[in-house]
């Protein structure tokens, strides 16, 4: 009887998933941009419209639990889910505000690479939260460091690459500070995917 009187619980997982997807979505579309041929303008405004959209998710996620007395697991590591993949998600969009702008005319395969694996951490980390939804085993600690090691290793290259460039003339040197933008970027993302990974870890070792 008491127990029918409480309140229900929100769809918390169903709405971190929703946000992950969201997420994993952007990412697609950021790793499309690098293509050279690539409608930069409209995956921008694509990339754009999805950030508008996990915004609200965010809030919605925050303000249910603000509202809700029972959560299917501690409060603290749903918000600190929530707070990772948004920013992730921030991080997304501000890398391809600067793809948008900056109108490279070639993508440097380093950068292409990073993307492209920061995109696997990323199923990863979808996969983590699945299994964290169904109370399942879903460690992926050595397969995330494997491919955290490769995006060291093309971090370290694509730096390595900028150094040895031609700065001979002006349009060089403003195209050398463009990429090391794009780099400075994509390692804060990086930092934040990592952060994103660990925080679903610690989920898991708790509930799982």
């Amino acid at each position: 009887m008491f127990a029918s009187l409480l309140p229900k619980s929100a769809p918390f997982f169903e709405m971190l998933l929703e946000q992950n997807r969201i997420l994993c979505d952007m990412s697609g579309l950021l790793g499309r941009m690098f293509d050279d041929d690539a409608d930069k303008d409209a995956l921008h405004k694509d990339i754009s419209l999805l950030e508008e959209e996990a915004d609200m998710l965010h809030v919605r996620i925050v303000r249910a639990l603000s509202q809700t007395f029972i959560t299917p697991i501690d409060r603290e590591d749903i918000l600190r889910i929530n707070q990772a993949q948004e920013e992730v998600m921030d991080c997304v969009q501000s890398l391809s505000t600067r793809l948008h702008i900056f109108e490279f005319s070639r993508a440097r395969f380093p950068a292409v690479k990073l993307v492209q694996t920061m995109g696997g951490l990323l199923e990863l980390s979808r996969l983590m939260l699945d299994g964290l939804t169904r109370r399942e085993d879903c460690h992926k600690t050595r397969a995330f460091h494997e491919l955290r090691g490769d995006c060291d290793m093309m971090l370290a290259v694509g730096v390595a690459e900028l150094m040895d460039e031609d700065i001979s003339s002006p349009q060089a040197l403003m195209v050398l500070f463009k990429w090391s933008q794009i780099y400075d970027r994509i390692e804060i993302m990086l930092g934040a995917v990592n952060n994103l990974a660990e925080t679903l870890e610690e989920a898991v070792l708790k509930n799982v």
